[in-house]
C-alpha cells in the first residue's frame, strides 16, 4: 500500500509538473509570437497615422471612454460590450492603462490591444500617473518608461484632432513642469478652437472639490476653467478617481470615467465598472454609461507575469529558455512515463 502511494504522489506530481511547463512554453511562445507581429502602423497612440484612420460619416457619430484600464480582464470586458453596443468612430483611454511605468508592462499592453482586444477604430492615449516612470520608482533603468520612451511607443502627449467639425484635445500632464499643459491647451485652443460644434478634452487628473471623496488637485485648475469661458459646448472627461461623478462648473460639462479596471472607490453614484459611449448629434451630446461587473482577473495577472517577467530574458536570449524549458519538459515527461510503465508492470 505504502509503494503504491508513494508510486500515486510520483506520478501525480509528474503529470503537474509536465502539465505546467507545457502551458508555460506555449504561453511564451504565442507571446514572442504575437509581440513580435505587432503592426509597425499600430492604431494606438497619438499619432498622424491613428488621425488619418478616422472616417468621417457626419452626424450623429459615437466615441468611447475608458479610464484606467490597468491592463484588466474587466476592461477588456468593457470594451467587447461597448462594441456590440453599435458602431463607434475610435476610444480614448484616460490614463493608467498599465499597471506600472515599466517598458514591458507597456508591451504587454500593445500586445494584448494588437493581438487579442483588436479594436476596429483608433484608439487615442491620455498620459497617466502609472504611466510615465516621473518617479524613478522602475530600479532598472533599462525599462523604466520616460516621456521621452513613452512618446517613442505613442505619439505626442499634448495632442489633438478635428473630428467632424468637433474639436479633441488630449492633455498630458508632467508633474516637473505641472501648469505646462496650460500652454498647449492655450495655443490649441486659440488656433482651433473658434467655430466648432463641440470641444472636447481629455485630462487624468480631475480638478479639486468636485466631491468629498475625489482627492485630487488639477494643476493650475482654476486658469484652465478660465481658458473654457469663451468657448460653448465644451465637455472635460478625467480618469484616476476609480469610480464615476459627472456634473458642471462655469458652463463646462464635467465626467469622471475611472471605473475602467481599477479597485473601485465609492461615490455617490454607486460603485461600478463602466465604459462610456458618448453619442454627438448637431445640437448635443449625450452618454451611456456600460457597466459590467469585476471579471475574473486571474489569466490576465498570470499572462501579465509571464510576459514582463519571462519574454525579457527570451527576447534577450531564447535558445537559453528553450534549452532549459525543453529539458525539464522532458525530465518530468519521462519521471510520468516511467509512473506509468510500473503501473502496468506492477
Amino acid at each position: 500500500m505504502i509503494k503504491w502511494k508513494r508510486k500515486g504522489w510520483i506520478g501525480l506530481t509528474a503529470f503537474l509538473i509536465t502539465g505546467t511547463l507545457a502551458l508555460l512554453w506555449g504561453v511564451v511562445i504565442q507571446f514572442h509570437r504575437d509581440y513580435h507581429a505587432i503592426p509597425p502602423g499600430y492604431l494606438v497612440g497619438n499619432g498622424p497615422s491613428c488621425v488619418e484612420a478616422l472616417k468621417e460619416e457626419g452626424f450623429p457619430f459615437s466615441f468611447l471612454v475608458i479610464g484606467d484600464t490597468r491592463g484588466s480582464e474587466t476592461a477588456e470586458t468593457l470594451i467587447e460590450r461597448a462594441l456590440k453596443k453599435g458602431k463607434s468612430s475610435f476610444m480614448v483611454i484616460l490614463g493608467d492603462f498599465v499597471q506600472k511605468p515599466d517598458l514591458w508592462n507597456h508591451r504587454f499592453f500593445l500586445t494584448e490591444m494588437t493581438a487579442e482586444i483588436k479594436p476596429p477604430f483608433p484608439v487615442f492615449l491620455v498620459s497617466g500617473n502609472h504611466d510615465i516612470d516621473f518617479k524613478e520608482s522602475i530600479k532598472n533603468p533599462d525599462r523604466r518608461m520616460t516621456p521621452e520612451i513613452y512618446e517613442s511607443l505613442y505619439g505626442e502627449r499634448n495632442f489633438d484632432f478635428v473630428f467632424n467639425q468637433c474639436l479633441f484635445i488630449i492633455c498630458g500632464i508632467d508633474p516637473r513642469t505641472p501648469a505646462s499643459y496650460l500652454n498647449s491647451l492655450r495655443a490649441r485652443l486659440s488656433r482651433k478652437g473658434k467655430g466648432k460644434r463641440h470641444i472636447f478634452i481629455f485630462i487624468h487628473t480631475p480638478p479639486r472639490g468636485l466631491a468629498d471623496y475625489i482627492d485630487t488637485s488639477l494643476p493650475g485648475e482654476e486658469e484652465f476653467f478660465s481658458l473654457l469661458e469663451d468657448f460653448k459646448d465644451v465637455t472635460c472627461f478625467f480618469g484616476d478617481y476609480h469610480g464615476y461623478w459627472r456634473g458642471q462648473r462655469k458652463g463646462v460639462h464635467l465626467l469622471v470615467s475611472g471605473g475602467g479596471g481599477g479597485h473601485l472607490k465609492r461615490s455617490e453614484w454607486g460603485e461600478f465598472h463602466h465604459l462610456v459611449r458618448v453619442t454627438v448629434g448637431h445640437g448635443k451630446a449625450s452618454e451611456e454609461v456600460i457597466t459590467v461587473p469585476r471579471q475574473f482577473e486571474l489569466e490576465d495577472d498570470f499572462e501579465e507575469v509571464v510576459f514582463t517577467h519571462l519574454l525579457p530574458w527570451v527576447d534577450h536570449a531564447g535558445w537559453v529558455f528553450y534549452l532549459l524549458m525543453g529539458i525539464f519538459l522532458l525530465g518530468s515527461g519521462v519521471l510520468f512515463i516511467k509512473f506509468l510503465n510500473s503501473l502496468r508492470s506492477g
